[in-house]
């Protein structure tokens, strides 16, 4: 299964970055020294993203806004996939 990401910031093209495992399956990404991505290497761990949350010290508020399920289906709303217009 693919990787869940969090986008939690913005940084310049040429801002020193890093990524650094926390734990087991988690891995922060850094830029200019503030935490802008939050990574969970297997979907299953965000089951545990109120524990990681705490224990890496991030704002929730930051987090659980980012995490989206594909929604749009059930108010029939869908746009074509290769976001091209309708035909």
């Amino acid at each position: 299964m693919p990787a869940i990401y969090f986008r939690l910031g913005n940084v310049q093209p040429f801002a020193d970055m890093s990524a650094e495992t926390v734990e087991e399956g988690v891995i922060v990404v850094k830029g200019d020294g503030k935490v802008v991505g939050l990574r969970l290497e297997e979907p299953q761990r965000v089951l545990d993203l109120p524990g990681i949350i705490e224990r890496l010290g991030l704002d929730p508020d930051a987090i659980w806004p980012r995490l989206r399920a594909d929604e749009d289906v059930m108010a029939s709303a869908r746009a074509a996939t290769w976001g091209g217009g309708g035909a």
